[in-house]
């Protein structure tokens, strides 16, 4: 009988023991926390209907051919009455409509109208607390047809006579909204002054960019060049020849002297690094005009001596009449 009774309370104690476990792992007295379940999936869903309009080509500011079209079913049927939000990228894009409600076959569709830059556009539809939303639409959105030629860049550059100009004569071909376009002709001439161009004629970059090479020629003053492109007109190109005078980084005139013909030009070129620098006649108000304030690379000043004579000049800042950065330009 004493045993048993020991039994009994052995079993009481390891009771005892487990209940204050059990009491401490859940956090005292209070009843243990439980996380609320997750919500169940949305029985609603969005996707692209089938065809969908996907991936489609066309030309900036038209309609895509074909429809956007998505599908909204519940459970797995199709679902009538949902409305469907459509939107997109670029500027100038629009959708017809812009919102859409499904059918009894839960189809929604939208027409797109590209944006006004060529690319990649994208579009979405947005059903709100539909599974898959929004659902994504790209298109491949091509230039319109040619309408301006602009020049872009290689303007009004001067160098020596029988020298490369600096930078290439560039020019854009590009549809009314500036896509430029690929493929088109731009036919060059030099139409005064002595030059040559790298070729007569060239063809636009993916960009829309036609470049051509200049070399100077050998006799003095201004050029001029034109490119033409078929119905978009021609645009002038500006530049100047001289005998070339380096205006240089170690504060130097190169070369020193130099003798020229009545009506020649002469060009002043600030070389890399040169910082600071003037042309400044001697005395003051005669010929070359001065070239103003001082100026850093990549400046440059360009003056027609027509009276023969000799003509000095100096660097306001590193020089004086006759002393430091001086120059003298001969005319015969």
């Amino acid at each position: 009988m004493r045993h048993q009774r020991s039994k009994a309370s052995a079993a009481a104690q390891t009771v005892a023991v487990m209940v204050a476990v059990l009491t401490n792992a859940c956090g005292g007295d209070g009843p243990p926390t439980m996380n609320p379940p997750p919500p169940p999936p949305p029985t609603r869903t969005v996707a692209k209907a089938s065809p969908s309009g996907d991936g489609q080509t066309g030309v900036v500011q038209t309609a895509l051919a074909n429809p956007l079209r998505v599908l909204v079913t519940d459970g797995g049927a199709p679902e009538a009455g949902v409305s469907v939000t459509w939107g997109g990228s670029g500027t100038a894009a629009s959708f017809s409509p812009s919102s859409s409600i499904t059918d009894a076959s839960g189809i929604a569709q939208t027409t797109w109208t590209l944006p006004r830059q060529a690319g990649a556009p994208s579009a979405s539809a947005t059903v709100s607390g539909a599974g898959g939303s929004p659902v994504s639409f790209t298109a491949t959105a091509n230039p319109g047809p040619p309408a301006a030629l602009t020049k872009l860049d290689g303007d009004d550059q001067v160098g020596g006579v029988s020298s490369a100009a600096d930078g290439p004569l560039r020019v854009t071909v590009a549809d009314q909204y500036g896509n430029g376009l690929s493929g088109q002709t731009v036919t060059w001439s030099v139409t005064s002054g002595t030059a040559t161009l790298g070729q007569g004629s060239t063809t636009t970059s993916a960009a829309g960019i036609a470049s051509n090479a200049l070399t100077f020629g050998g006799t003095t003053g201004p050029i001029t060049v034109t490119a033409t492109a078929a119905g978009l007109g021609t645009v002038t190109f500006n530049a100047v020849a001289g005998v070339l005078v380096n205006v240089q980084s170690v504060n130097t005139f190169s070369p020193v002297s130099v003798t020229v013909n009545a009506g020649d030009y002469v060009v002043w070129k600030w070389t890399t690094g040169a910082v600071s620098h003037t042309v400044t006649p001697d005395p003051p108000g005669t010929e070359p005009p001065s070239s103003g304030a001082p100026q850093n690379f990549p400046a440059s000043h360009v003056h027609q001596f027509t009276t023969p004579g000799t003509y000095d000049y100096h660097c306001e800042v590193h020089g004086a009449p006759g002393v430091g950065m001086i120059g003298t330009v001969i005319v015969q």
